[in-house]
């Protein structure tokens, strides 16, 4: 049995995102592992109070969940227009805790404005404390080849600056701001850039955030954090009686793949270590390529062919009693060859 999000924040099923958001902070902040010198139990709480609070914030897994469980939710699910991709906890309660509160200590804005209070303006206008500008948050789009590869995705941005040290003067300025990218790089990976928005003489520059997603691929889809999937159509003839493909990887090498099993619409394949690499170590782990199939059936099956068919499982039939006979002990393996 799944977990039960809603019974893991302790509230109903029926309640708003209000709810959640309030259940969320009082609980993270009660089994915060920090406050318990980390003990591994805590760091468990923690985790799944996190996951249950990504899913049921997000209106879109949160409908999942309800209609499909836990399950659903993780293996993916078909939508009204699309396949629903599977979701995965990133598994950074943290990243979760920070991303809720802005810090991972929710009381450091508070002592930090009497260790070190903001800078002051002093205008014509009058003089006061420099507010900062709120974050700018911007998507940052990857190809699966560049999430596969890393490197370095530069982007240009435009920004109101000082032109001399009186601080007199603003004029718009471009810039480029060079994002390193890691190895299978999660989405929804933030990217800071310190004090890179507008500058004014009455506030604090704003934090400059680009977001990670993955670019629509002809071919592959991330399924999870690091496994790809992609979809093969065949016909009902290749589905019985075996195939090849050839892959074209996200590295330019091409996989010949046989398919000698009997493909049913459930029926997956799996190639270990072809699908992209893992953060934390993307030169010795990799997540796996899944292949699924989409079984074409004809349209029309003459008599002669429908026939052939009622012929080809008959022997089939034929072919599973010898072998549960053999498998018994009442046939002999000379007998069988015989039969």
């Amino acid at each position: 049995m799944g977990f039960d999000y809603y019974g893991i924040l302790g509230v109903k099923r029926s309640c708003s995102q209000l709810e959640i958001k309030k259940a969320y902070r009082r609980l993270a902040l009660k089994y915060n592992p920090e406050r318990y010198d980390n003990d591994e139990n805590m760091r468990r709480i923690f985790a799944l109070i996190g996951e249950a609070y990504e899913v049921l914030v997000d209106h879109k897994h949160r409908a999942v969940y309800d209609q499909y469980g836990e399950e659903g939710l993780k293996k993916g699910v078909p939508g009204p227009h699309e396949y629903i991709q599977p979701y995965s906890y990133h598994g950074e309660p943290i990243r979760t805790f920070e991303e809720f509160f802005g810090t991972t200590n929710p009381y450091a804005d508070l002592l930090d404005y009497y260790e070190d209070p903001p800078p002051m303006f002093d205008s014509p206008l009058g003089k006061g404390y420099k507010e900062k500008d709120p974050t700018i948050v911007r998507p940052l789009a990857l190809s699966l080849e560049e999430v596969y590869k890393g490197g370095l995705k530069k982007m240009k941005i435009q920004r109101l600056v000082f032109t001399d040290e009186t601080c007199s003067e603003l004029k718009l300025r471009e810039k480029v701001l060079s994002i390193p990218i890691k190895p299978g790089i999660y989405p929804n990976t933030e990217v800071r850039f310190k004090e890179e928005g507008d500058q004014g003489p009455t506030r604090i520059p704003a934090d400059v955030i680009f977001i990670t997603e993955d670019r629509p691929h002809e071919r592959f889809v991330r399924s999870g954090l690091s496994d790809l999937l992609m979809v093969r159509t065949v016909t009902l003839q290749e589905a019985l009686c075996g195939f090849m493909i050839d892959i074209r990887t996200l590295d330019d090498r091409i996989l010949h793949i046989k398919i000698s099993d009997v493909v049913t619409p459930a029926y997956e394949k799996i190639l270990e270590d072809e699908g992209l690499p893992v953060p934390v170590c993307p030169n010795k782990a990799k997540g796996n390529l899944i292949i699924r199939f989409q079984i074409v059936f004809p349209d029309y099956l003459s008599k002669r062919t429908k026939k052939a068919f009622e012929e080809a499982f008959k022997v089939r039939e034929e072919e599973d009693e010898k072998f549960a006979k053999l498998k018994c002990g009442t046939l002999s393996t000379t007998s069988f060859y015989k039969l």
